[in-house]
């Protein structure tokens, strides 16, 4: 079930591949800008196993039922589809927690939780005939080490642990606690089938993907805030900042002092490539760089003069025979523009 998609689309045009990329978790800087500018952020890596022939397939089911209108690469609700999108948000459980959705991959996370979970859950009853979950032998390996690494006190360590999450969770939402909980997998525990979660929380079968997404998300953010044997071992896939590790070691030095030709002459990459790490941050970490550092006054005085109106509407027009240095200063004046307000 796609048909969440409604919800990322608005009566205005906008670009069916940056919403495709954006819930792919690609980090293009067309991707993150759109993204920011249509609100849909965070919905940063959503759904990384959508695939185009599933979304341009949805998207033709839309165009023909009239809800949306496709051109040129575009996509707008129409009247019918926005009445359409507002009947989906009023029945279906509206994700809550993607403002911290660069923490982690949630579904890897997951997979790592649950297997230790299960392995704590079988050690406590001193069983070692059980089935592993079938995961990749690395996340195995990663879950033995970390298992081996720990005395007998893991068992209530991972149970104070569990419960403190939990109990902040239900706070927020007791249905995302209750489908977290019964979801594990233990001793003589196979956990809620898709089909029994809807059951008993009263939900609709594709609401459980977003719920669920919403619970990781907590959790891993929960777990970046504390110590103790689960952060331990979710560490090594914890994000702790949006930007990637080669766009951070950019910024760092940028914020350092460098200028973006000394960070590219001493990191050895193309200019154009500390250009895109630095618009990264600007987007993703907004209020954290020094734009008057990157954007001159003067520069942006002639881009105020040259574009005008609403920032979706602006088309690049190079003036000068560096369009590239050129398009950097036009990026970084539409997302000062729109962060602005």
């Amino acid at each position: 079930m796609v048909d969440y998609l409604l919800a990322l689309f608005s009566g205005r045009p906008r670009r069916i591949r940056v919403i495709e990329g954006t819930l792919q978790g690609k980090r293009t800087i067309t991707n993150l800008f759109w993204a920011q500018n249509y609100g849909i952020l965070p919905y940063l890596g959503a759904d990384r196993h959508l695939s185009r022939q599933t979304y341009d397939q949805w998207l033709m089911v839309q165009a023909q039922a009239g809800n949306l209108i496709l051109a040129d690469q575009t996509a707008q609700l129409t009247e019918k589809g926005l009445a359409a999108q507002m009947t989906w948000q009023a029945n279906h459980y509206q994700p809550r927690f993607g403002q911290w959705t660069w923490i982690a991959n949630w579904q890897r996370l997951a997979d790592r939780v649950l297997l230790a979970v299960q392995l704590v859950s079988e050690f406590a009853y001193h069983n070692r005939r059980y089935s592993p979950l079938s995961l990749p032998w690395h996340e195995k390996l990663a879950v033995r080490n970390w298992f081996l690494h720990h005395d007998g006190q893991i068992v209530s360590q991972v149970k104070t642990e569990l419960a403190a999450v939990l109990t902040q969770l239900a706070k927020v939402d007791e249905r995302l606690s209750n489908l977290f909980a019964y979801r594990l997998i233990g001793h003589e525990s196979v956990g809620w089938s898709a089909m029994e979660a809807s059951r008993q929380l009263g939900i609709q079968a594709s609401d459980l993907f977003w719920m669920e997404r919403d619970a990781w998300l907590f959790f891993a953010h929960s777990l970046a805030q504390s110590t103790g044997a689960l952060t331990e071992l979710v560490l090594p896939l914890l994000a702790t900042t949006p930007l990637s590790s080669s766009a951070q070691q950019t910024l760092t030095a940028f914020l350092g002092g460098h200028s973006i030709e000394e960070i590219s002459h001493a990191r050895r990459l193309r200019v154009g490539t500390i250009r895109e790490h630095l618009l990264q941050a600007v987007i993703l970490l907004p209020g954290q760089l020094p734009l008057a550092r990157l954007l001159p006054s003067q520069v942006e005085a002639k881009l105020q003069q040259q574009y005008q109106g609403p920032v979706a509407e602006w088309r690049f027009t190079p003036q000068s025979t560096d369009p590239g240095h050129e398009f950097f200063y036009f990026r970084l004046f539409q997302v000062k523009v729109m962060q602005d307000g």
